[in-house]
């Protein structure tokens, strides 16, 4: 049962059920917890998004819509907020504060993002309004967690990278981390408050428990290190540091590459050696481009990691030499031509494709996974990724367009009992 509706979390639209309706979200996250909101809505909560009057400041982070730097032109706030409600309040006022506080109270799950000790510094208790509504599930996104010596650190999507170890894996062996041009901390981080929200929703609503859920942007990027090729565990178990590769991957022993070019751009290829690599060795013969591979049949058994029985295990200098070959082959062939070999012949060798290429990718286009919203108070329609997996029985699905400043402040105010009078009192004081 719902803490803030006493009824099933179950709601039919368009004959198919939504599953976090109508669990309430109150989100007062910054840039580090927006795409975690955003989560929840999508799969049907009521997300009111809450922001100072003079707008977050992710409405000031570009791109911008036709160049315009205005609140309700910056793509980063249209991705990160799409599918909410939108309110202003300004917490710092005593009546912000009594505001926030009647939010909470019909609200199931609060996720912030503010540094540790804020709200207790201006009079908002989390811990006495957890007591005072015993079903609320709060949730806190913050670059180091709430206690140890980076508590109160500054943060961002970079820093959360660096201490994190993830920047360490990016850019060439020989040269300094490079950083990688999307934002990927973040993103970690509000993936990792939406999943454990969602369970300590459900735990609630068998136990009548709420949590208190402490989400730290360097743990959640350390964790995602232990899966990846286990680079956590390389060092742990056998002592080695896994560091940048480059174009390739750091295998431990030696460096295996995986992008290369054609003849108008570049190709990412799984492995060169494996299961295919016969199949790989018989398109080179028939372009006379396998040289001294077709000369010993120890190559169709080739590995680089530990040797099975009937296997055997190549070295860099081997490994270098067969690449070679093979780059030299590839780039006869352009993107397409290659795309079509893989399928053919059913090799892990793909094209690497930039944004347009995704905007037009025949997958992507044939599951109808891009998706356009009419922006109406801008004259735009923006295309946004779609969901990234897909539910049947209760779909992930964009709902709205992000809030403009302050675009739900009557709805939402007037139903906690403001009178239109009192909302605009509230507006002319600077308090929303």
């Amino acid at each position: 049962m719902c803490r803030a509706h006493g009824s099933r979390c179950k709601r039919v639209t368009n004959g198919t059920s939504v599953a976090l309706a109508p669990y309430r979200v109150l989100d007062l996250t910054g840039e580090i917890g927006q795409f975690a909101g955003r989560c929840f809505a999508e799969l049907g909560a009521d997300v009111v998004k809450v922001e100072p009057p003079n707008g977050d400041p992710v409405r000031g982070i570009g791109p911008f819509v036709h160049d315009e730097s205005k609140p309700d032109r910056s793509l980063l706030w249209f991705t990160l907020n799409a599918s909410k409600r939108g309110v202003t309040l300004d917490i710092e006022k005593a009546e912000g504060r009594d505001l926030l506080r009647k939010l909470i109270a019909n609200t199931d799950l609060v996720i912030d993002s503010y540094a540790p000790g804020y709200l207790q510094s201006i009079g908002i208790d989390q811990q006495a309004i957890r007591r005072e509504h015993p079903k609320l599930v709060w949730v806190s996104v913050t670059g180091f967690g709430q206690d140890g010596p980076y508590a109160n650190y500054k943060w961002s999507d970079m820093i959360g990278q660096a201490l994190g170890g993830l920047l360490f894996l990016w850019g060439e062996p020989d040269k300094p981390p490079s950083r990688p041009r999307a934002a990927q901390g973040y993103y970690h981080a509000s993936m990792g408050a939406a999943l454990s929200g969602m369970v300590a929703l459900y735990h609630a609503r068998r136990t009548g428990r709420g949590q208190y859920i402490d989400v730290s942007m360097q743990e959640v990027l350390t964790f995602v290190l232990a899966g990846p090729g286990g680079v956590s565990g390389y060092w742990s178990l056998e002592g080695m540091n896994i560091t940048r590769s480059g174009p390739g991957i750091n295998l431990g022993h030696l460096i295996s590459r995986t992008i290369y070019t054609c003849k108008e751009g570049y190709v990412a290829v799984s492995t060169m050696f494996g299961p295919h690599f016969p199949r790989l060795l018989e398109l080179m013969k028939n372009g006379n481009a396998a040289g001294f591979l077709a000369e010993d049949p120890k190559w169709l058994n080739a590995t680089r990691f530990a040797p099975l029985p009937t296997q055997w295990r190549c070295e860099q200098a081997d490994a270098d030499a067969a690449e070679d070959l093979f780059s030299k082959w590839l780039l006869r062939y352009t993107r397409e031509e290659i795309m079509q070999f893989a399928t053919d012949h059913q090799l892990m060798i793909y094209p690497v494709l930039d944004v347009p290429d995704n905007l037009t990718n025949k997958q992507l286009e044939a599951r109808n996974y891009w998706k356009k919203v009419r922006h109406e108070d801008i004259d735009t329609t923006v295309t946004y990724p779609g969901p990234p997996v897909r539910m049947t029985a209760t779909p992930w699905k964009m709902k709205s367009a992000a809030p403009r400043l302050g675009q739900d402040n009557d709805d939402v105010y007037g139903k906690l009992g403001l009178s239109p009078e009192e909302v605009n009192k509230l507006a002319e004081a600077g308090a929303i």
